[in-house]
């Protein structure tokens, strides 16, 4: 539910939601509720050199901007009695700090239909919501979490979508949810009336349907089972699983496993799709110290593809990608690819330097086939195409003071491909500096 879109910068909306709080708080709205300020600026400087099949949003030139966010949430309490009411809102602010025409837009700044980047902008929205028991229903827009239908928070501001939100946590240790979305919206638009379309095949959907269930059966054990179907595109199921060994008090061994299985249904308008995709990762932690290895295949002859939000073609902003490989210039995700992660993460508390981490991580992707789906065109060239990636990632949480809570995250990338992978060679270069204040 949009109730304000602009291209010109907001302030911060906080007026749009304290009318609704003097005249609900006699009812109990106002207990549960929380404001959140918070500002996040990004730096963004990456090379792409293509092979003739560039994925980039619009083929544009090296991405390269500087931008800041200005974001204000509100989330309510729930009225008292038998059947609570609440709202949600937020309202978001956004500045090009630098980047030229040819180079800026690649998700952290507005472009107009000329694609020249606008130096502000700005969009507001909101849900409703009723609770009975622990069961609520929400309508509106929202950010959205779990394997078949998530949307991302990788950019300035994130992508939300448009739709119903049905969950239920009355059983213990179970989350039961199932949703329907029309619309969606991209980090730097300012509509809501974006679409769903499938990220890899940029053909759109007209609505997302999806029902699942996570049932923590223990401390240690956790499953989750998820399915969706994409109006006249496939239908997608998910079956994933965590576990945790507690070797001693200073180590222990994490499992994650992955699986989905897309099928094309309906009109098929993404073409014929019969796609299998697992993975793997092991971890061990030791300390302060954590190494993992992680395997990923698909079988199929289309790459895994997953949901896109806002506009068609406008770049990856949808995460419902629960693999072990997708890291930040690839999702090693092409027909009949396999792929492995060696990672290794590393704490720097014990050292004296508390909120202080690093991680560095190195995948290799090989087998990658020729897809004879039309709508892939982008893997025709592939002919036992390989890429490898290495990132890696300083970050920095301020532990007090004024600034307590400040996140600092330095991310490199370097992507290479080989034999006709369509990524490209691309070097990714981000500052990104969060900072949330709590208001009450």
């Amino acid at each position: 539910m949009t109730f304000l879109s602009t291209s010109r910068p907001l302030v911060i909306a906080c007026v749009t939601v304290f009318p609704l709080l003097s005249t609900a708080g006699e009812h109990g709205f106002i207990e549960d509720s929380e404001l959140l300020l918070s500002t996040r600026s990004v730096v963004l400087n990456n090379q792409i050199k293509g092979d003739g099949h560039d994925r980039r949003p619009n083929n544009r030139r090296d991405p390269r901007d500087v931008s800041l966010g200005l974001k204000a949430n509100f989330t309510s309490g729930f009225t008292q009695g038998t059947l609570g009411l609440g709202i949600d809102a937020f309202a978001y602010s956004g500045f090009k700090l630098d980047g030229g025409d040819g180079h800026a837009g690649y998700g952290t700044v507005q472009m107009n239909k000329q694609g020249e980047a606008q130096r502000s902008f700005g969009r507001a929205g909101a849900l409703v919501k009723a609770r009975y028991a622990q069961t609520q229903l929400r309508y509106g827009q929202m950010q959205v979490t779990n394997p078949v239908f998530a949307t991302s928070d990788t950019r300035v501001f994130p992508s939300t979508a448009t739709g119903f939100l049905l969950s239920s946590e009355d059983l213990d240790g179970v989350l039961l949810e199932g949703g329907h979305f029309t619309a969606g919206t991209e980090p730097s638009s300012t509509s809501s009336k974006g679409g769903l379309w499938a990220n890899y095949a940029n053909i759109q959907t007209r609505a997302v349907d999806f029902a699942g269930a996570r049932y923590a059966l223990n401390d240690q054990w956790s499953m989750s089972l998820y399915g969706a179907d994409f109006q006249e595109l496939w239908h997608q199921y998910y079956v994933g699983s965590t576990y945790r060994w507690t070797l001693d008090p200073a180590s222990r061994i994490d499992l994650d496993v992955n699986a989905y299985q897309t099928n094309d249904a309906g009109q098929a308008r993404a073409g014929e799709i019969d796609t299998t995709a697992f993975s793997t990762q092991v971890a061990y932690s030791w300390l302060n110290h954590k190494l993992s290895l992680g395997f990923q295949r698909i079988i199929g002859d289309t790459p895994f593809d997953y949901i896109g939000f806002g506009n068609n073609g406008s770049g990856a902003f949808g995460n419902s990608i629960y693999l072990s490989n997708p890291v930040m210039a690839s999702d090693f995700n092409g027909p009949n690819e396999k792929s492995w992660q060696l990672r290794y993460d590393l704490d720097m508390a014990p050292y004296g330097l508390p909120g202080l981490s690093f991680m560095g991580r190195y995948v290799y992707g090989y087998d990658i086939s020729r897809s004879p789906n039309p709508n892939y065109q982008a893997w025709s060239a592939a002919d036992d195409a390989q890429h490898q990636e290495l990132d890696l990632e300083a970050r920095y949480v301020v532990q007090s003071g004024t600034a307590k809570g400040m996140k600092v995250r330095l991310r490199e990338g370097y992507h290479n491909a080989m034999r006709g992978q369509p990524d490209g060679d691309i070097s990714m270069h981000m500052l990104i500096v969060e900072w949330p204040l709590r208001l009450f």
